[in-house]
């Protein structure tokens, strides 16, 4: 659980949004972990993801905390 608590608590203390990168960057985790407990976040409902959309290539998947 030290690991989600980590992921947590970056996510709850980002004044906007955050990518997975950004997460892992401020964790220091990998990415590809940070993502996983970003998307169990969003999957257990305390957080919400919003797409960003750039010029071209796949939109970024960016993660907003609403949990308590």
């Amino acid at each position: 659980m030290q690991t989600a608590e980590l992921v947590r608590d970056a996510l709850h203390s980002a004044d906007d949004d955050l990518s997975a990168t950004e997460c892992a960057a401020s964790t220091g985790l990998s990415r590809v972990s940070a993502r996983r407990y970003l998307e169990h976040f969003a999957e257990s409902g305390t957080a919400e993801v919003r797409l960003k959309y750039g010029t071209a290539g796949r939109p970024e998947r960016r993660y907003h905390w609403i949990g308590t």
